[in-house]
C-alpha cells in the first residue's frame, strides 16, 4: 500500500523549520535551502544533522540530535491533533460524512508516513522510532496471541502509535454499542511509550478502529478518546518492568538502537541491541504462562554475539518458535524475525533451533577445509605505521576471479595473510549473491581490510580455493545463508558452518 499523501500541516515543512533554525544568522543560506529543499527534501533530511552541523560556525555545532528531534516533533504533534479532532467529530456526530478512505489511511500506515515526513531518518534511528506496518503487525498478532478469553490482557511495552495494539484489538469482540466496546477494550489493552504524542495517537486510533468496525450509531454519550484506554499511558518500561506482571499476552516491536547492557545483565556487559534488552526484560518479568510475541532484528537470531542472549531466553521459555520475515518495510533496510514463546514456570533446558542447519553434511563443512578470519585492518582506526605492504580492500576487488597482483599498498604492523586465499565480502543482503568471493594469489603477505573475510586453505592448495569458489557460487549457498543469517554482515561462524556441497567434490 502506498503511503497516504501528507496533510499540509502535518510535516511538509519540517525540514524548512530545521534549516531556518540552523542557518538563522545566514540569510543567504536560509533562502537557498528553503528554495531547494521542497523538491529534494527526501534526499537531504537524513544528512542535515550529520553534515550541515559540521559546516556551521562553532556556536551552532553544539546542536544535538535530541534537539533536532524536539524541534521537529511539532509536525507530528499537529497530525495527532488532526486525528483526535476527527475522532471527536465522529463521536459528537455519528452521522458525520467523514470519508471512509481517510479513516482507513489513519488505521493503516498514515502515522508512519507522517513520522517519516516530520523527523529525519538519522533522528529516528537514534531514537529507535519505526512504526510497525499493518501486514507485519497482523502476522505477529495472528501467530502470537492464540486464543482470546474473557480475562485476556494484551500489553505492548513500546506501543508507538499503537499499530500492534490495533492488530490485537481486531481480535477482540465488539459489545452492544460504542461506549461498551471502548470500556471492554480499555480493560483488555495495555500500552507504554515514553513519547506522550505517540500515546495520544494510539488512543485515538483505537477509538477510531472501534467506530470503523461497525459502531457508527449509538445512543449513550461517549467520552473523549483521551479519556479511554487508561492503561495505554506514558511510561518508561525499562525503569519499571513489573508493570506487565498482570498481562496474559505481550506484543513488542522494541527499538533496535545500541545501548549499554544493564548492570545486572546475565548475557552481556557492553554495548548491545536495545531490542535484546527489552525482550529480556519482557520475558524475565512476565508471569508464568504469559504469551510473548516480538518483532526483532535478525542479528539477535543469527549473530554470534547474541548466543548467550538466545540461551538466556530459551532457559525461561517453552513452545519457543522462530519465523523469519524479511525486510521490516520498504523504507527500513533491516531484516527481522518473529519470536513467539510462553513464559515457563521452571527453568527450561530444551534447546531451540534458531535456524535450519544440516547437522552432518555428507562432505563436511567449510571449516573442515579452511580457516576463516576477518580482515585485520580497520581503516579509520589503525594508523599507517609499520612496513609497507600490499593492501586488499573490498570495494575495488573484482568478483569471482583470481587476482595475481595487488597495486594498492599501505603501512600496517598487524596480522597479514599469505596467499593463496579466498577473500569474501562481508557485506551482503538476502536477495543478492550472498558470499561474493575472489581468489588472491602471490608470494608476499597481504594486509586485508575488515570488510573482507579471509579463508585460508588448510592444505595451502590453489585447487582447494577453486573448489571453494564453486561452493560459494552455488545457489544452495545463497539459500542456506538466507536462512542462516539475514543481517547485512556475514560472520566467521556462518561461513564456518556452510556445508561443502557434494557436487563440488
Amino acid at each position: 500500500m502506498k503511503p497516504a499523501k501528507p496533510m499540509a500541516k502535518a510535516g511538509r515543512y519540517a525540514p524548512n523549520l530545521l534549516v531556518t533554525h540552523l542557518f538563522a544568522p545566514h540569510s543567504s543560506l536560509t533562502s537557498f535551502f528553503l528554495t531547494f529543499l521542497p523538491t529534494y527534501r527526501r534526499y537531504l533530511d537524513t544528512y542535515i544533522y550529520v553534515i550541515f552541523t559540521n559546516l556551521l560556525p562553532k556556536p551552532h555545532r553544539q546542536i544535538k540530535l535530541s534537539a533536532m528531534a524536539t524541534s521537529q516533533k511539532e509536525p507530528f504533534e499537529l497530525y495527532v491533533r488532526e486525528v483526535e479532532t476527527l475522532v471527536q467529530r465522529l463521536i459528537n456526530d455519528p452521522n458525520s460524512h467523514s470519508k471512509r478512505s481517510s479513516i482507513k489511511a489513519i488505521l493503516d500506515g498514515q502515522p508512519a508516513a507522517r513520522l517519516r515526513d516530520a523527523i529525519p531518518l538519522a533522528a529516528r534511528r537514534d531514537g529507535g522510532t519505526f512504526f510497525t506496518g499493518s501486514r507485519l503487525a497482523r502476522r505477529l498478532v495472528n501467530q502470537g496471541l492464540g486464543e482470546i478469553s474473557s480475562d485476556t490482557l494484551i500489553a505492548d511495552i513500546g506501543c508507538g502509535a499503537g499499530d500492534l495494539l490495533l492488530a490485537s484489538a481486531r481480535k477482540l469482540p465488539l459489545a452492544a454499542d460504542l461506549p461498551e466496546t471502548l470500556r471492554l477494550w480499555s480493560s483488555r489493552l495495555m500500552g507504554f511509550d515514553i513519547r506522550p504524542e505517540f500515546v495520544r495517537a494510539a488512543k485515538a486510533r483505537l477509538t477510531l478502529l472501534a467506530i470503523d468496525r461497525g459502531h457508527r450509531f449509538w445512543k449513550k454519550n461517549v467520552t473523549a478518546a483521551s479519556d479511554c484506554f487508561n492503561m495505554v499511558r506514558q511510561h518508561d518500561f525499562l525503569s519499571c518492568p513489573d508493570a506487565i506482571a498482570d498481562a496474559s499476552h505481550i506484543v513488542i516491536n522494541p527499538p533496535y538502537t545500541q545501548m549499554m547492557a544493564p548492570a545486572n545483565c546475565a548475557w552481556a556487559n557492553s554495548g548491545v541491541s536495545a531490542a535484546a534488552v527489552f525482550t529480556d526484560a519482557c520475558v524475565s518479568h512476565a508471569s508464568p504462562g504469559t504469551q510473548v510475541a516480538a518483532i526483532l532484528p535478525d542479528v539477535l537470531r543469527s549473530g554470534s554475539n547474541y548466543e548467550k542472549w538466545r540461551n538466556h531466553i530459551e532457559s525461561q521459555s517453552q513452545d519457543l518458535r522462530i519465523t523469519t520475515f524479511g525486510q521490516f518495510d520498504k523504507w527500513t533496510d533491516i531484516h527481522v524475525f518473529l519470536l513467539t514463546l510462553s513464559k515457563s514456570k521452571t527453568p527450561n533446558s530444551h534447546k531451540t533451533h534458531w535456524w535450519k542447519s544440516i547437522k552432518h553434511p555428507k562432505d563436511g563443512k567449510v571449516c573442515d577445509y579452511f580457516d576463516v578470519h576477518v580482515g585485520a585492518v580497520v581503516p579509520h582506526r589503525h594508523a599507517h605505521k609499520g612496513p609497507s605492504t600490499a593492501y586488499l580492500r573490498a570495494k575495488p576487488l573484482p568478483r569471482w576471479t583470481m587476482v595475481k597482483r595487488i597495486t594498492e599498498r599501505r603501512r600496517f604492523d598487524g596480522t597479514l595473510f599469505q596467499p593463496p586465499f579466498v577473500a569474501v565480502r562481508r557485506t551482503s543482503r538476502p536477495g543478492d549473491k550472498r558470499a561474493v568471493a575472489t581468489i588472491i594469489l602471490g608470494k608476499r603477505q597481504v594486509a586485508v581490510e575488515n570488510h573482507l573475510i579471509v579463508l585460508l586453505s588448510k592444505n595451502n592448495k590453489l585447487s582447494e580455493c577453486k573448489n571453494l569458489l564453486g561452493v560459494l557460487k552455488s545457489r544452495k549457498t545463497d539459500q542456506w545463508l538466507n536462512n542462516r543469517i539475514r543481517c547485512r554482515h556475514l560472520t566467521v561462524r556462518s561461513l564456518n558452518e556452510l556445508p561443502w556441497w557434494s557436487f563440488n567434490k
